[in-house]
């Protein structure tokens, strides 16, 4: 009875069942990092793009953690995410502020996403599935009812759905990995823009023309609509030059 115990005991390595549970504790710690990582990113995106992070406000790494509900190194990475998309500018000292918003700079942005969103309105028309043409429609109509509204931090969710749904509706994936890369910054430049109640109103109806171009499937004349929506904008950021001196960013409105 005793040898038979002695050989179980000997025949089993005693870290085995360390081995084995590792890789399955480790796993779901590794995912979970990752979502946290990107909802950290995804919420003080839209602060920042809302406004309610203003430029030049800084953040602190133990304040924002504390404000997520979540551990300081998911919020140390997203920093660094924003600071790749130009929301925030990381200095020497470790701190973290929110960038300003350079008017020079924001044009020059609608003039590519412009481009971009051009290319991809004529491919969109030959592609989009009559699913994405009949969310487009409602996102349209809920455009339209937070504009009435005046709610800014709404409209700017859905209207990024919006020009995300086109571009994606393109089916390029070129196109669309090169039009999320430059997207955040144009998102800034866009929420200045909607300030102006003109101008919103505009765009409101740019985005109906543009609309029932995608519903005709008519290539050139989305593309050509895209490209003037941009146009558009890019004039409206102009006009804030005469006002600022030349290279000295732009404060968003509280």
């Amino acid at each position: 009875m005793a040898r038979d115990r002695s050989t179980t005991t000997t025949n089993v390595p005693e870290d085995a069942p360390a081995q084995d549970a590792a890789p399955a504790k480790r796993a779901p710690i590794e995912m979970q990092k990752g979502w946290l990582h990107q909802d950290a990113v995804a919420v003080l995106r839209r602060l920042i793009l809302s406004g309610e992070l203003p430029p030049g406000e800084r953040l602190r790494e133990v304040v924002m953690s504390e404000r997520l509900g979540m551990s300081r190194t998911p919020v140390r990475e997203a920093f660094r995410t924003l600071a790749a998309e130009g929301l925030v500018d990381l200095l020497p000292n470790r701190s973290v502020v929110v960038s300003e918003v350079n008017v020079e700079d924001s044009v020059d942005v609608f003039a590519v996403l412009g481009a971009m969103e051009a290319l991809a309105g004529q491919f969109a028309c030959y592609r989009m599935t009559q699913v994405q043409i009949d969310e487009l429609t409602e996102l349209q109509q809920t455009l339209e009812r937070q504009f009435q509204m005046a709610d800014r931090v709404g409209y700017t969710d859905t209207n990024r759905r919006v020009h995300e749904l086109l571009v994606e509706g393109s089916g390029n994936t070129s196109l669309i990995l090169a039009w999320r890369m430059i997207l955040p910054r144009a998102e800034r430049a866009r929420t200045l823009n909607n300030l102006d109640r003109r101008r919103w109103a505009e765009a409101v109806n740019e985005h109906r023309a543009m609309l029932e171009a995608i519903i005709a499937r008519d290539g050139p004349r989305l593309s050509t609509l895209m490209q003037e929506h941009f146009d558009n904008g890019s004039e409206t950021m102009s006009k804030r030059k005469t006002t600022t001196p030349p290279g000295r960013p732009l404060s968003v409105p509280a």
